[in-house]
Protein backbone atom coordinates (compact mmCIF):
# COMPACT_ATOMS: atom_id res chain seq x y z
CA UNK A 1 0.00 0.00 0.00
CA UNK A 2 1.86 3.42 -1.27
CA UNK A 3 0.60 6.13 1.36
CA UNK A 4 1.55 8.72 -1.39
CA UNK A 5 -0.79 6.87 -4.23
CA UNK A 6 -3.75 7.59 -1.52
CA UNK A 7 -5.93 10.35 -0.56
CA UNK A 8 -7.69 8.67 2.61
CA UNK A 9 -5.91 9.67 5.69
CA UNK A 10 -6.51 5.61 7.13
CA UNK A 11 -7.16 2.87 4.92
CA UNK A 12 -8.39 -1.04 6.87
CA UNK A 13 -4.86 -2.16 6.53
CA UNK A 14 -3.74 0.47 8.13
CA UNK A 15 -6.68 1.15 11.01
CA UNK A 16 -5.33 -2.71 11.38
CA UNK A 17 -1.84 -1.40 11.98
CA UNK A 18 -2.40 1.42 14.43
CA UNK A 19 -4.48 -0.90 16.28
CA UNK A 20 -1.71 -3.04 17.15
CA UNK A 21 0.93 -0.81 17.28
CA UNK A 22 -0.89 1.71 19.76
CA UNK A 23 -1.38 -1.40 21.88
CA UNK A 24 2.44 -2.18 21.63
CA UNK A 25 3.58 1.34 22.09
CA UNK A 26 0.76 1.66 25.07
CA UNK A 27 2.35 -1.57 26.91
CA UNK A 28 5.91 -0.58 26.07
CA UNK A 29 5.21 2.58 27.83
CA UNK A 30 3.10 1.81 30.60
CA UNK A 31 5.22 1.60 33.41
CA UNK A 32 6.77 4.86 33.16
CA UNK A 33 3.35 6.78 32.61
CA UNK A 34 2.28 4.87 35.81
CA UNK A 35 5.11 6.26 37.55
CA UNK A 36 4.23 10.06 37.03
CA UNK A 37 0.33 9.23 37.69
CA UNK A 38 -0.19 11.85 40.35
CA UNK A 39 -3.28 13.56 38.95
CA UNK A 40 -6.00 13.09 39.66
CA UNK A 41 -5.22 10.65 42.39
CA UNK A 42 -1.51 9.57 42.77
CA UNK A 43 -2.53 5.83 42.12
CA UNK A 44 0.16 5.16 39.53
CA UNK A 45 -2.08 3.46 37.27
CA UNK A 46 -2.84 5.54 34.09
CA UNK A 47 -0.39 3.71 32.25
CA UNK A 48 -2.15 0.57 33.01
CA UNK A 49 -5.47 2.09 32.71
CA UNK A 50 -4.68 3.35 29.14
CA UNK A 51 -3.07 0.08 28.03
CA UNK A 52 -6.16 -1.83 28.89
CA UNK A 53 -8.41 0.68 26.93
CA UNK A 54 -6.62 0.82 23.97
CA UNK A 55 -6.31 -3.52 23.93
CA UNK A 56 -10.14 -3.41 24.54
CA UNK A 57 -10.58 -1.02 21.21
CA UNK A 58 -7.25 -3.53 19.48
CA UNK A 59 -9.77 -6.83 20.38
CA UNK A 60 -13.04 -4.57 18.54
CA UNK A 61 -10.95 -3.95 15.22
CA UNK A 62 -9.33 -7.68 14.97
CA UNK A 63 -12.79 -9.06 15.80
CA UNK A 64 -14.24 -6.74 12.98
CA UNK A 65 -13.98 -8.12 9.70
CA UNK A 66 -14.11 -4.72 7.93
CA UNK A 67 -16.63 -5.36 5.76
CA UNK A 68 -18.01 -1.61 6.23
CA UNK A 69 -15.33 -0.28 5.08
CA UNK A 70 -12.25 1.78 6.91
CA UNK A 71 -14.62 4.89 8.85
CA UNK A 72 -16.40 2.06 10.32
CA UNK A 73 -13.30 0.10 11.55
CA UNK A 74 -12.16 3.48 13.07
CA UNK A 75 -15.05 3.52 14.62
CA UNK A 76 -14.96 0.50 16.28
CA UNK A 77 -11.92 0.98 17.49
CA UNK A 78 -12.56 3.71 19.41
CA UNK A 79 -15.61 2.19 20.81
CA UNK A 80 -13.96 -0.95 21.54
CA UNK A 81 -12.01 1.46 23.57
CA UNK A 82 -14.77 2.89 25.18
CA UNK A 83 -16.45 0.18 26.64
CA UNK A 84 -13.52 -1.11 27.41
CA UNK A 85 -12.08 1.62 29.26
CA UNK A 86 -10.47 1.87 32.56
CA UNK A 87 -10.04 4.95 34.76
CA UNK A 88 -10.36 8.71 34.34
CA UNK A 89 -7.41 8.21 31.57
CA UNK A 90 -8.92 5.60 29.76
CA UNK A 91 -12.14 7.29 29.85
CA UNK A 92 -10.63 10.73 28.06
CA UNK A 93 -8.21 8.32 25.70
CA UNK A 94 -11.38 6.35 24.41
CA UNK A 95 -13.32 9.57 23.46
CA UNK A 96 -10.50 11.52 21.79
CA UNK A 97 -10.81 8.24 19.77
CA UNK A 98 -14.47 8.36 19.49
CA UNK A 99 -14.01 12.13 18.20
CA UNK A 100 -11.10 11.54 15.71
CA UNK A 101 -12.77 8.67 14.09
CA UNK A 102 -16.01 11.28 13.70
CA UNK A 103 -14.15 13.95 12.14
CA UNK A 104 -12.50 11.69 9.45
CA UNK A 105 -15.80 10.12 8.54
CA UNK A 106 -17.33 13.54 7.74
CA UNK A 107 -14.25 13.95 4.95
CA UNK A 108 -16.53 10.98 3.08
CA UNK A 109 -15.97 10.20 -0.01
CA UNK A 110 -12.52 9.35 -0.23
CA UNK A 111 -11.32 11.88 -2.74
CA UNK A 112 -11.38 14.75 0.25
CA UNK A 113 -8.95 13.23 2.41
CA UNK A 114 -5.38 14.33 3.30
CA UNK A 115 -3.52 16.08 6.00
CA UNK A 116 -7.12 18.90 5.78
CA UNK A 117 -9.09 15.50 7.25
CA UNK A 118 -6.54 14.72 9.50
CA UNK A 119 -6.38 18.10 11.08
CA UNK A 120 -10.04 18.29 11.21
CA UNK A 121 -10.18 14.71 13.01
CA UNK A 122 -7.46 16.27 15.65
CA UNK A 123 -10.18 19.01 16.06
CA UNK A 124 -12.94 16.77 16.86
CA UNK A 125 -10.66 14.43 19.12
CA UNK A 126 -9.77 16.88 21.21
CA UNK A 127 -13.30 18.60 21.69
CA UNK A 128 -14.75 14.94 22.52
CA UNK A 129 -11.71 14.52 25.06
CA UNK A 130 -12.73 17.93 26.83
CA UNK A 131 -16.26 16.79 26.43
CA UNK A 132 -15.91 13.54 28.54
CA UNK A 133 -15.32 15.21 31.50
CA UNK A 134 -17.96 17.77 33.44
CA UNK A 135 -15.24 19.88 34.89
CA UNK A 136 -11.88 19.82 32.25
CA UNK A 137 -8.80 20.35 33.42
CA UNK A 138 -6.16 22.93 32.15
CA UNK A 139 -2.24 21.67 32.02
CA UNK A 140 -3.53 17.90 31.50
CA UNK A 141 -4.13 15.70 28.58
CA UNK A 142 -7.21 17.83 27.58
CA UNK A 143 -4.57 21.08 26.74
CA UNK A 144 -1.94 18.60 24.96
CA UNK A 145 -4.76 17.56 22.67
CA UNK A 146 -6.01 20.70 22.03
CA UNK A 147 -2.40 21.79 21.16
CA UNK A 148 -1.76 19.07 18.47
CA UNK A 149 -4.59 19.67 16.92
CA UNK A 150 -3.49 23.49 17.04
CA UNK A 151 -0.32 22.68 15.85
CA UNK A 152 -1.37 20.54 12.81
CA UNK A 153 -3.84 23.11 11.98
CA UNK A 154 -0.60 26.33 11.54
CA UNK A 155 1.06 23.21 9.63
CA UNK A 156 -1.61 23.11 6.85
CA UNK A 157 -1.00 26.86 6.45
CA UNK A 158 2.69 26.59 5.40
CA UNK A 159 4.15 23.87 2.62
CA UNK A 160 1.53 21.34 3.22
CA UNK A 161 2.88 18.09 3.34
CA UNK A 162 1.64 14.37 4.22
CA UNK A 163 -0.65 13.61 6.93
CA UNK A 164 2.23 11.92 7.98
CA UNK A 165 4.17 14.87 8.16
CA UNK A 166 2.07 16.80 10.00
CA UNK A 167 1.09 14.88 12.42
CA UNK A 168 4.36 14.01 13.25
CA UNK A 169 5.39 18.20 13.50
CA UNK A 170 2.39 18.60 15.45
CA UNK A 171 3.19 15.79 18.18
CA UNK A 172 6.92 17.13 18.25
CA UNK A 173 5.74 20.35 18.99
CA UNK A 174 3.25 19.14 21.38
CA UNK A 175 6.10 16.95 23.36
CA UNK A 176 8.27 19.76 23.60
CA UNK A 177 6.11 22.21 24.82
CA UNK A 178 4.45 19.41 27.25
CA UNK A 179 6.78 20.54 30.16
CA UNK A 180 5.46 23.97 30.33
CA UNK A 181 1.91 22.89 29.64
CA UNK A 182 2.05 20.47 32.37
CA UNK A 183 3.18 23.44 35.13
CA UNK A 184 -0.21 25.31 34.06
CA UNK A 185 -1.97 22.92 36.61
CA UNK A 186 -1.18 23.27 40.17
CA UNK A 187 -0.97 19.82 41.34
CA UNK A 188 1.46 18.81 38.68
CA UNK A 189 3.45 21.85 39.16
CA UNK A 190 3.74 21.01 42.89
CA UNK A 191 4.88 17.20 42.11
CA UNK A 192 7.40 18.53 38.90
CA UNK A 193 5.69 15.49 36.72
CA UNK A 194 4.67 16.10 33.71
CA UNK A 195 0.41 15.15 32.80
CA UNK A 196 0.31 10.80 32.63
CA UNK A 197 -2.45 11.13 30.58
CA UNK A 198 -0.44 13.33 28.08
CA UNK A 199 2.40 10.92 27.86
CA UNK A 200 -0.41 8.66 26.95
CA UNK A 201 -1.72 10.53 24.25
CA UNK A 202 1.36 11.38 22.63
CA UNK A 203 2.51 7.42 22.75
CA UNK A 204 -0.55 6.47 20.74
CA UNK A 205 -0.03 9.77 18.37
CA UNK A 206 3.50 8.13 17.48
CA UNK A 207 1.78 4.80 16.70
CA UNK A 208 -0.18 6.67 14.14
CA UNK A 209 2.84 8.70 12.87
CA UNK A 210 4.40 5.24 12.32
CA UNK A 211 1.47 3.75 10.85
CA UNK A 212 1.40 6.67 8.52
CA UNK A 213 4.59 6.90 7.54
CA UNK A 214 5.15 3.05 6.55
CA UNK A 215 1.69 2.76 5.12
CA UNK A 216 0.30 0.45 7.80
CA UNK A 217 3.51 -1.67 8.69
CA UNK A 218 3.57 -3.54 11.62
CA UNK A 219 5.21 -1.21 14.76
CA UNK A 220 7.72 -3.32 16.80
CA UNK A 221 9.20 -2.36 20.30
CA UNK A 222 12.67 -1.65 18.29
CA UNK A 223 10.37 1.29 16.15
CA UNK A 224 10.19 3.19 19.59
CA UNK A 225 11.67 5.91 20.71
CA UNK A 226 10.77 6.45 24.29
CA UNK A 227 13.44 8.46 25.38
CA UNK A 228 11.68 11.69 26.00
CA UNK A 229 9.31 9.94 28.43
CA UNK A 230 10.33 10.69 32.79
CA UNK A 231 12.10 8.37 34.60
CA UNK A 232 10.33 8.54 38.25
CA UNK A 233 11.25 6.69 40.96
CA UNK A 234 7.90 5.58 43.01
CA UNK A 235 8.94 8.62 45.58
CA UNK A 236 7.05 10.68 43.24
CA UNK A 237 3.62 9.43 43.53
CA UNK A 238 3.71 8.08 47.20
CA UNK A 239 4.89 11.72 48.13
CA UNK A 240 1.63 13.19 46.38
CA UNK A 241 -1.59 13.24 48.48
CA UNK A 242 -4.89 13.27 46.28
CA UNK A 243 -6.16 16.17 44.45
CA UNK A 244 -9.40 14.70 44.74
CA UNK A 245 -11.29 13.11 47.49
CA UNK A 246 -12.66 9.20 47.34
CA UNK A 247 -11.53 6.05 48.28
CA UNK A 248 -13.05 3.97 45.74
CA UNK A 249 -13.53 4.06 41.89
CA UNK A 250 -17.07 3.11 40.36
CA UNK A 251 -17.26 2.60 36.80
CA UNK A 252 -20.79 1.89 35.37
CA UNK A 253 -22.12 0.70 32.33
CA UNK A 254 -25.46 2.17 31.85
CA UNK A 255 -28.35 1.06 28.71
CA UNK A 256 -28.71 4.13 26.88
CA UNK A 257 -32.38 3.51 27.46
CA UNK A 258 -32.46 4.75 30.71
CA UNK A 259 -34.34 8.43 30.74
CA UNK A 260 -31.74 9.81 33.24
CA UNK A 261 -28.36 9.28 31.56
CA UNK A 262 -28.43 12.81 30.61
CA UNK A 263 -28.21 13.80 33.89
CA UNK A 264 -26.23 11.36 35.47
CA UNK A 265 -22.53 13.02 35.47
CA UNK A 266 -24.47 16.24 37.38
CA UNK A 267 -25.32 14.00 40.12
CA UNK A 268 -22.30 11.67 40.23
CA UNK A 269 -20.46 15.29 40.94
CA UNK A 270 -23.06 15.05 44.27
CA UNK A 271 -21.67 12.58 45.41
CA UNK A 272 -17.77 11.85 44.25
CA UNK A 273 -14.95 13.54 41.70
CA UNK A 274 -13.31 12.56 39.07
CA UNK A 275 -16.33 12.18 37.24
CA UNK A 276 -16.77 11.26 33.83
CA UNK A 277 -19.65 10.10 31.83
CA UNK A 278 -19.26 9.19 27.86
CA UNK A 279 -20.94 7.47 25.06
CA UNK A 280 -19.78 3.92 24.81
CA UNK A 281 -21.04 2.45 21.53
CA UNK A 282 -24.55 2.26 22.43
CA UNK A 283 -24.13 2.78 26.09
CA UNK A 284 -22.65 4.92 28.24
CA UNK A 285 -20.02 4.66 30.17
CA UNK A 286 -19.59 6.54 34.13
CA UNK A 287 -16.96 7.37 36.31
CA UNK A 288 -16.09 8.25 39.81
CA UNK A 289 -14.16 8.60 42.40
CA UNK A 290 -16.03 8.26 46.02
CA UNK A 291 -16.65 7.60 49.62
CA UNK A 292 -19.51 5.75 49.07
CA UNK A 293 -19.52 3.55 46.40
CA UNK A 294 -23.19 2.39 47.03
CA UNK A 295 -24.66 5.82 47.03
CA UNK A 296 -23.10 6.17 43.89
CA UNK A 297 -24.31 2.97 42.19
CA UNK A 298 -27.80 3.76 43.70
CA UNK A 299 -28.29 6.55 41.20
CA UNK A 300 -28.31 4.05 38.32
CA UNK A 301 -31.62 1.39 38.66
CA UNK A 302 -30.82 -2.38 38.82
CA UNK A 303 -32.45 -2.64 35.44
CA UNK A 304 -30.19 0.50 34.14
CA UNK A 305 -27.17 -1.46 34.46
CA UNK A 306 -24.91 -3.16 32.12
CA UNK A 307 -22.05 -4.02 34.68
CA UNK A 308 -20.41 -2.24 38.03
CA UNK A 309 -16.86 -2.45 38.82
CA UNK A 310 -15.85 -0.71 41.65
CA UNK A 311 -12.06 -0.84 43.08
CA UNK A 312 -9.69 0.68 45.82
CA UNK A 313 -8.47 4.19 44.30
CA UNK A 314 -5.20 3.09 46.12
CA UNK A 315 -5.33 -0.17 44.99
CA UNK A 316 -2.63 -3.11 46.15
CA UNK A 317 0.63 -3.35 43.80
CA UNK A 318 0.35 -6.23 41.52
CA UNK A 319 0.57 -9.85 42.96
CA UNK A 320 1.00 -13.34 41.63
CA UNK A 321 -2.95 -13.83 42.10
CA UNK A 322 -5.27 -10.94 42.47
CA UNK A 323 -9.17 -10.78 44.28
CA UNK A 324 -12.23 -10.42 42.27
CA UNK A 325 -15.80 -11.17 43.79
CA UNK A 326 -18.92 -11.18 42.43
CA UNK A 327 -21.91 -9.78 44.32
CA UNK A 328 -25.36 -8.51 44.02
CA UNK A 329 -24.99 -6.12 47.32
CA UNK A 330 -24.05 -2.97 46.78
CA UNK A 331 -23.91 -2.26 50.12
CA UNK A 332 -20.76 -4.64 50.60
CA UNK A 333 -18.87 -3.40 47.02
CA UNK A 334 -16.75 -0.95 49.81
CA UNK A 335 -16.24 -3.56 51.91
CA UNK A 336 -14.58 -6.13 49.26
CA UNK A 337 -13.01 -3.25 47.41
CA UNK A 338 -10.94 -2.58 51.04
CA UNK A 339 -9.77 -6.20 51.15
CA UNK A 340 -8.22 -5.11 47.38
CA UNK A 341 -10.57 -6.76 45.19
CA UNK A 342 -11.99 -5.84 42.05
CA UNK A 343 -15.79 -5.97 42.52
CA UNK A 344 -18.17 -6.81 39.80
CA UNK A 345 -21.83 -5.61 41.66
CA UNK A 346 -24.90 -7.60 39.48
CA UNK A 347 -26.91 -10.23 39.85
CA UNK A 348 -25.01 -12.14 36.63
CA UNK A 349 -22.16 -10.41 35.35
CA UNK A 350 -21.02 -12.39 32.33
CA UNK A 351 -17.33 -14.50 31.73
CA UNK A 352 -16.37 -11.83 29.69
CA UNK A 353 -16.99 -9.04 32.46
CA UNK A 354 -15.22 -12.28 35.25
CA UNK A 355 -12.62 -12.21 32.27
CA UNK A 356 -11.61 -8.55 32.51
CA UNK A 357 -11.78 -7.94 36.14
CA UNK A 358 -9.46 -10.98 36.64
CA UNK A 359 -7.09 -8.83 34.01
CA UNK A 360 -7.98 -5.81 36.09
CA UNK A 361 -6.40 -6.89 39.19
CA UNK A 362 -2.97 -6.85 37.16
CA UNK A 363 -2.01 -10.17 38.19
CA UNK A 364 -0.70 -13.31 37.20
CA UNK A 365 -3.81 -14.85 37.66
CA UNK A 366 -6.99 -14.31 39.89
CA UNK A 367 -9.16 -15.82 42.94
CA UNK A 368 -12.55 -15.41 42.25
CA UNK A 369 -15.21 -15.32 44.86
CA UNK A 370 -18.80 -15.94 43.53
CA UNK A 371 -20.96 -14.46 46.43
CA UNK A 372 -24.44 -16.64 45.18
CA UNK A 373 -24.70 -15.01 41.71
CA UNK A 374 -23.62 -16.62 38.53
CA UNK A 375 -21.23 -15.47 35.62
CA UNK A 376 -18.72 -17.78 35.06
CA UNK A 377 -20.01 -18.68 31.68
CA UNK A 378 -21.96 -22.30 32.69
CA UNK A 379 -19.42 -23.54 35.23
CA UNK A 380 -20.49 -23.17 38.84
CA UNK A 381 -18.11 -25.40 39.53
CA UNK A 382 -15.16 -24.20 38.33
CA UNK A 383 -13.92 -21.77 36.09
CA UNK A 384 -14.45 -22.49 32.08
CA UNK A 385 -11.11 -24.18 30.69
CA UNK A 386 -8.29 -21.43 30.08
CA UNK A 387 -9.24 -18.96 32.03
CA UNK A 388 -7.53 -16.98 34.17
CA UNK A 389 -8.75 -17.40 37.54
CA UNK A 390 -9.73 -19.86 39.71
CA UNK A 391 -13.24 -20.34 41.12
CA UNK A 392 -14.87 -20.07 44.38
CA UNK A 393 -18.67 -20.06 44.48
CA UNK A 394 -20.32 -19.72 47.88
CA UNK A 395 -24.04 -19.44 48.28
CA UNK A 396 -24.41 -15.60 49.46
CA UNK A 397 -22.15 -12.50 51.01
CA UNK A 398 -21.51 -14.28 54.26
CA UNK A 399 -20.03 -17.05 52.99
CA UNK A 400 -18.16 -14.76 50.24
CA UNK A 401 -16.82 -12.55 53.42
CA UNK A 402 -15.55 -15.52 55.38
CA UNK A 403 -13.55 -16.34 51.87
CA UNK A 404 -12.05 -13.29 51.46
CA UNK A 405 -10.53 -12.73 54.73
CA UNK A 406 -9.14 -16.42 54.31
CA UNK A 407 -7.47 -15.20 51.44
CA UNK A 408 -5.99 -12.32 52.30
CA UNK A 409 -4.71 -13.25 55.18
CA UNK A 410 -2.92 -15.96 53.17
CA UNK A 411 0.38 -14.00 51.60
CA UNK A 412 0.06 -16.28 48.58
CA UNK A 413 -3.72 -15.53 48.29
CA UNK A 414 -4.29 -18.80 47.48
CA UNK A 415 -7.55 -20.44 46.61
CA UNK A 416 -6.79 -23.34 48.92
CA UNK A 417 -7.12 -20.95 51.47
CA UNK A 418 -10.36 -19.90 50.56
CA UNK A 419 -11.59 -23.23 50.18
CA UNK A 420 -10.31 -24.36 53.50
CA UNK A 421 -12.15 -21.72 55.41
CA UNK A 422 -15.52 -22.70 53.33
CA UNK A 423 -14.69 -26.47 54.81
CA UNK A 424 -14.62 -25.07 58.20
CA UNK A 425 -17.66 -22.87 58.09
CA UNK A 426 -20.76 -22.96 59.86
CA UNK A 427 -23.57 -20.71 59.91
CA UNK A 428 -26.95 -19.62 60.52
CA UNK A 429 -29.23 -16.56 59.83
CA UNK A 430 -31.17 -15.87 62.93
CA UNK A 431 -33.98 -13.93 63.11
CA UNK A 432 -33.16 -10.72 64.86
CA UNK A 433 -30.26 -9.49 66.69
CA UNK A 434 -31.71 -11.28 69.87
CA UNK A 435 -31.46 -14.22 68.30
CA UNK A 436 -27.40 -14.13 67.13
CA UNK A 437 -25.80 -14.73 70.36
CA UNK A 438 -27.84 -18.22 70.38
CA UNK A 439 -26.92 -19.13 66.88
CA UNK A 440 -23.14 -18.60 67.62
CA UNK A 441 -23.74 -20.76 70.57
CA UNK A 442 -25.24 -23.38 68.76
CA UNK A 443 -22.42 -23.45 65.82
CA UNK A 444 -19.53 -23.09 68.23
CA UNK A 445 -19.56 -27.07 69.04
CA UNK A 446 -19.57 -27.88 65.17
CA UNK A 447 -16.02 -26.20 64.84
CA UNK A 448 -13.58 -26.99 67.64
CA UNK A 449 -11.14 -24.73 66.41
CA UNK A 450 -12.85 -21.82 66.04
CA UNK A 451 -11.10 -18.66 65.27
CA UNK A 452 -13.58 -16.14 63.89
CA UNK A 453 -16.88 -15.21 64.01
CA UNK A 454 -18.13 -13.17 61.03
CA UNK A 455 -21.49 -11.24 61.30
CA UNK A 456 -22.69 -9.76 57.98
CA UNK A 457 -26.25 -7.96 58.11
CA UNK A 458 -28.83 -6.61 55.81
CA UNK A 459 -29.98 -3.53 54.54
CA UNK A 460 -32.60 -3.52 57.26
CA UNK A 461 -30.64 -3.30 60.27
CA UNK A 462 -29.11 -0.40 61.52
CA UNK A 463 -25.14 -0.19 61.09
CA UNK A 464 -24.72 0.84 64.73
CA UNK A 465 -27.13 -2.13 65.89
CA UNK A 466 -25.01 -4.41 63.84
CA UNK A 467 -22.05 -2.92 65.59
CA UNK A 468 -23.23 -2.95 68.83
CA UNK A 469 -24.22 -6.49 67.96
CA UNK A 470 -20.83 -7.46 67.08
CA UNK A 471 -19.32 -6.06 70.41
CA UNK A 472 -21.15 -7.90 72.09
CA UNK A 473 -20.31 -11.09 71.08
CA UNK A 474 -16.99 -9.67 70.74
CA UNK A 475 -17.21 -9.59 74.93
CA UNK A 476 -18.62 -12.65 75.40
CA UNK A 477 -16.49 -15.00 73.30
CA UNK A 478 -12.94 -12.55 73.89
CA UNK A 479 -11.11 -15.77 72.67
CA UNK A 480 -12.57 -15.25 68.79
CA UNK A 481 -12.08 -12.47 66.23
CA UNK A 482 -15.00 -10.69 65.32
CA UNK A 483 -15.92 -9.18 62.37
CA UNK A 484 -18.83 -7.51 61.06
CA UNK A 485 -19.57 -6.23 57.51
CA UNK A 486 -22.90 -4.81 55.60
CA UNK A 487 -25.38 -3.97 54.37
CA UNK A 488 -26.18 -7.35 52.05
CA UNK A 489 -29.02 -8.26 50.08
CA UNK A 490 -30.76 -10.80 51.55
CA UNK A 491 -31.95 -11.89 55.22
CA UNK A 492 -30.90 -8.93 57.60
CA UNK A 493 -28.30 -11.30 60.15
CA UNK A 494 -26.10 -13.92 59.04
CA UNK A 495 -23.49 -15.27 61.51
CA UNK A 496 -20.51 -17.68 60.59
CA UNK A 497 -17.54 -19.61 62.41
CA UNK A 498 -14.63 -20.75 61.11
Amino acid sequence: MEVAARQVVLDGDAVRAWARGALTACRAARERIDAVNVFPVPDADTGSNVTLTVAGGAEAVAADRGDDGAMALLTAFARGAARSARGNSGIILSQWLVGLAAGLAQDEPPGAGGAAALVTGLERAAEAARGAVPDPQEGTVLTVAREVAAHARRGLGGAAGSPADVLAAATDAARADLARLSAGHDVLRAARVVDAGACALLVVLDALVHTLRTGGGALGEADLDLDWLPRATPDVVAGCGPAVGGAYEVMMLVRPTWPGADDLAGALQEVGDAVAVVDAGGSRHAHVHCDDPAAAIALVPHAAREQVVVRRVDEPAPAARGLVVLTASPGLSAWYATCGAVTLVGDDPGAEQVARAAVDTRAGRAVVVAAGVGATGGAPAGAPAGAPFDLLTTPGDGPAVVACLALVADAQLSPDAGRDALARLRSATPAGRGAVGHALAALLPQVPAAQGVTLVHGHGVDPAAARAAADGLAAAHPQLEVVVAGPAAGADWWVGVD
